[in-house]
């Protein structure tokens, strides 16, 4: 079983859902990480899949199907483009309209991918209740994109269809 459940922007037009390909494989993609409570995940998830499916957050939201037991639940809300500051800020907005007012870290997709060692893998920090966000780091370079994890040879590219694909179930969750 997949350990993370997925919702995506369903209102995208194709236009958009091909710029998002071309951004997930070029590597500049990222995402908001905030962790909820397990007596809150099921209907902050909820909540969380009606905003993104309706475009109103990223293009992508994931939440962690099988958490540890006395954890709190990870969950991942993903933008189109760390460079735009723009999106990234208007995410983080929505994502306290929805009821998230805890200290946000933003990180890139390659920062996950590489595990970033010593850097830090926070690109953006928001403070708990903030609309605004401050810059933590250097983004990763271009070498950094290209690194490839555990792979010697070319990255698979990733299609619109596969990046938008709509799997069910949305849950349940083990909590």
């Amino acid at each position: 079983m997949d350990p993370w459940r997925y919702a995506v922007n369903l209102a995208a037009s194709e236009t958009e859902r091909k710029e998002v390909a071309a951004l997930v494989n070029a590597g500049f993609t990222g995402k908001w990480m905030p962790f909820i409570a397990t007596g809150h995940i099921k209907q902050m998830w909820a909540d969380l899949v009606g905003a993104t499916e309706e475009g109103r957050l990223g293009w992508k939201a994931m939440v962690a199907a099988d958490p540890a037991a006395g954890k709190d639940v990870a969950v991942c809300v993903h933008t189109k483009d760390w460079r735009g500051q723009d999106d990234v800020a208007r995410v983080l907005v929505e994502l306290r309209a929805l009821g998230i007012d805890q200290r946000l870290s933003y990180q890139e997709e390659t920062a996950t991918r590489i595990l970033l060692q010593g850097k830090g893998p926070s690109l953006y920090v928001a403070g708990p209740g903030k609309d605004d966000f401050t810059q933590r780091r250097e983004a990763c370079t271009t070498q950094e994109r290209h690194i490839h994890s555990g792979s010697s040879g070319p990255e698979v590219e990733r299609t619109v269809a596969e990046l938008f694909a709509r799997s069910e179930p949305y849950g349940p969750f083990h909590t």
